[in-house]
């Protein structure tokens, strides 16, 4: 153990995160669960904990908006063959009209992989409408995918993504920490991101510069990160907006470890393992990647995803072992990918560990 800490610590003092929480299990068990660093540097100092509250960012599309989506198809209300067109009413006539459900969550629709939305429109029918009309693009990994994909469970259900997952998903799998838009008195919980939107207002630079809001400036805490989801969904979105714990993500991993349960039946957990998709070198499930380079020695039949703000988890049901890896690697400035080099080592030093225990 002492090895891993001390890599870790490595990391920490060459600026790759300021801290981070590793849940390393099996379908029944806990392997080790440590928290290293700190969760806030600006403007105060704040240690790990076990139980920091992390904002998953990218996490979020296949815990709260695939598996909704999933519960959808096994309820009958939809099909992966549901043409969007048909349930979002604004997308008709444009050219995303006859783009599929199982499109959308397999990255395979053709839409942009970004846009700063918020830029267009902070009303949620203009901004659908606007998505349907952006010009096609070779099939990337695609934020706006997921944003169509929580409209749709929300206009299917009645509900906001927020209850609707809430209620099917991480209540009846006592994910407490798991939520959007977290209260305040959780505050000391909190992991921070980056210091105000400086990374995305930069991005953005190159598209219509038309300001609908203030710019965040101070130390993003307690707050999604991505700014679609923040200012134009009110922290609520498909594709980001998401708040759990190493814990929490480590009961949705062994709910898939052991074949599925009431919340997600086992022929819908298949969904999840399965290649389905075979783009650019990249296979996918729904709503994973699977193998890669990104798996270190786990096998190539891992399902696995991350997020922008520092997090990753990984599911191997060959080796039967899940990983799950939050830090706050964007605060207080944002580094885009520093973390992919070091992942394989992350997740080798992991297994090492297990060997020895």
């Amino acid at each position: 153990m002492c090895e891993f800490d001390c890599f870790i610590e490595e990391k920490i003092e060459e600026g790759y995160f300021p801290g981070c929480v590793i849940h390393m299990g099996n379908k029944n068990d806990t392997i080790f669960h440590k928290a290293l660093g700190f969760s806030e540097l600006i403007p105060i100092k704040r240690e790990m904990k076990k139980d920091s509250i992390f904002d998953i960012a990218s996490l979020t599309k296949p815990f709260a908006t695939a598996v909704s989506i999933l519960r959808l198809v096994d309820s009958g209300m939809i099909s992966l063959n549901t043409q969007v067109g048909s349930i979002l009413m604004e997308l008709q006539g444009t050219i995303d009209e006859s783009t599929t459900v199982f499109e959308l969550m397999t990255h395979t629709s053709s839409i942009p992989a970004w846009y700063p939305l918020y830029f267009y429109s902070l009303e949620e029918r203009e901004i659908i409408r606007f998505i349907g009309t952006m010009k096609k693009e070779k099939s990337v990994y695609s934020c706006l995918n997921y944003v169509l994909l929580g409209k749709i469970v929300e206009r299917v259900t009645g509900e906001t993504l927020k209850e609707f997952s809430e209620t099917n998903i991480f209540k009846p799998l006592s994910m407490k920490d798991t939520i959007f838009n977290p209260p305040d008195s959780l505050r000391e919980r909190f992991v921070a991101t980056e210091v105000g939107n400086r990374h995305e207002r930069e991005l953005s630079k190159r598209y219509i510069k038309k300001t609908l809001f203030e710019w965040r400036e101070k130390t993003i805490v307690g707050e999604v990160h991505d700014g679609n989801c923040f200012y134009c969904f009110n922290g609520i979105s498909g594709n980001s907006g998401l708040f759990s714990t190493a814990s929490d993500l480590a009961r949705f991993a062994r709910l898939i470890l052991q074949g599925g349960n009431e919340v997600l039946k086992p022929e819908m957990v298949q969904f999840l393992l399965k290649t389905l998709t075979f783009v650019r070198g990249e296979k996918r499930s729904i709503g994973f990647l699977i193998g890669g380079d990104g798996c270190g020695r786990l096998s190539q039949k891992t399902i696995w995803h991350t997020g922008f703000t520092g997090c990753a988890l990984w599911i191997d049901p060959l080796k039967e072992i899940f990983i799950v890896f939050l830090s706050n690697a964007v605060h207080p400035e944002v580094r885009p990918n520093i973390l992919k080099p070091i992942r394989p080592q992350i997740i080798n030093h992991c297994l090492n560990i297990a060997m020895k225990l």
